[in-house]
């Protein structure tokens, strides 16, 4: 008599038959307790694995550290298949417009085996860290394997923190260190169009600096009015607009059309002429109609715009109204088939005569006339 049937004897001898049932239930319990599996999906996708593929990734990510606005930086990933069946790749899938990878879809990898892919990061115009993820889609497996792709874009300064957080009744106050890259010295001459005002440093006793503690107070605000961006003037030609992203989902973007970049910094406004500046348009098939300023500030003329590949270059020139003058911030907006996006826009606005000797020898900026566009059309 087995261990089950002994046990249905105990409980008929002692509570009775109805226990019966129960004794011969806890036996096909046991007895039937399979060895562990992989979990799969049942229905219209039975056959799925649930789960990421059996891939290892390496690195476990690729960080580039520093990197200039525009610039782009290439890593190199392998994957390795360390089960027994073989894995094939339906698609690399990065969640950034800023990233490209190697073209993987139908590769195989066999059991043991490995394959090498690059995925090239393209840094913003606007400063502040970027990541992106970048997803390993495998036949059979209900998700991707991912791994990240991260660099901060910074130009010759940059704040840490890169952004401030706003919190419903919270005053939007705080510290920021702002430093040069390469260590250079150099002056804060404004912060949101106010003198800077700054912890542990007196500008009329103490000498210049590579690197500054600065208060940024934006009380005087409602939470309703405050602004998308923190901006800071600086002497240093070549970042004389630095800014800090203001977090607050009432002023967020919200992207429509598919961009390189939705903030555009766009430096050294000649208050006495205008600002050419481009953006891209990326997987895109309507060419823009009409690119507008939502500021009375300035006017906004589309120049050109130029197809390629996929995507699509824009060249504009913003020029400001008499009365505009100082670190300014506003929203444009662009048309393109039926679609419009919104893009926000930052400088400083001054006199080309009224730059400010710069704390280090570097080369002046000269106000020098554009070259003319023509435009072409998209092909």
């Amino acid at each position: 008599m087995s261990k089950f049937t002994m046990k249905s004897t105990v409980f008929r001898q002692y509570f009775g038959s109805t226990f019966v049932v129960i004794g011969v239930l806890t036996a096909a319990v046991f007895a039937a307790d399979p060895p562990p599996q992989t979990p799969q999906s049942e229905g219209p996708y039975k056959g799925i694995i649930m789960g990421p593929p059996p891939l290892t990734i390496e690195p476990p990510a690729l960080d580039f550290g520093f990197i200039a606005p525009g610039e782009e930086k290439t890593g190199i990933f392998t994957l390795k298949n360390p089960s027994n069946v073989p894995l094939t790749i339906v698609a690399l899938q990065p969640t950034c417009t800023c990233t490209s990878t190697t073209d993987l879809a139908g590769r195989v990898i066999a059991p043991g085996e490995s394959i090498q892919f690059d995925a090239s990061l393209a840094a913003a115009i606007a400063t502040g860290p970027r990541k992106s993820t970048v997803k390993v889609i495998v036949q059979g497996y209900s998700k991707p394997l991912e791994v990240d792709v991260r660099a901060e874009v910074v130009v010759a300064l940059r704040a840490v923190p890169p952004a401030i957080n706003v919190l419903p009744n919270v005053p939007v106050a705080g510290r920021v260190v702002i430093e040069s890259i390469d260590r250079k010295t150099f002056r804060i001459l404004s912060v949101d169009n106010a003198q800077p005002s700054f912890i542990g440093f007196d500008p009329a006793k103490d000498g210049v600096k590579s690197a500054y503690l600065v208060r940024y107070d934006l009380t005087r605000f409602t939470h309703e009015a405050v602004p998308a961006w923190c901006l800071i003037q600086t002497d240093r030609v070549d970042s004389p607009v630095l800014a800090l992203k203001i977090r607050n989902e009432k002023i967020h973007i919200v992207p429509v059309v598919r961009m390189k970049e939705y903030n555009l910094n766009l430096g050294l406004i000649p208050a006495n002429g205008f600002k050419d500046f481009t953006f891209d348009m990326v997987d895109w098939e309507q060419p823009v109609s009409s690119v507008a300023s939502l500021s009375e500030l300035f006017t906004v003329e589309l120049l050109a715009q130029e197809r390629r590949g996929k995507d699509i270059q824009v060249r504009c020139r913003v020029t400001p109204k008499p009365y505009a003058t100082g670190l300014v911030q506003f929203l444009l907006e662009l048309k393109t088939g039926l679609q419009s996006q919104k893009l926000w826009a930052y400088g400083m606005v001054r006199e080309i005569a009224s730059i400010p000797a710069p704390s280090q020898v570097n080369t002046p900026i000269a106000p020098g006339v554009a070259p003319p566009l023509v435009a072409q059309p998209a092909k």
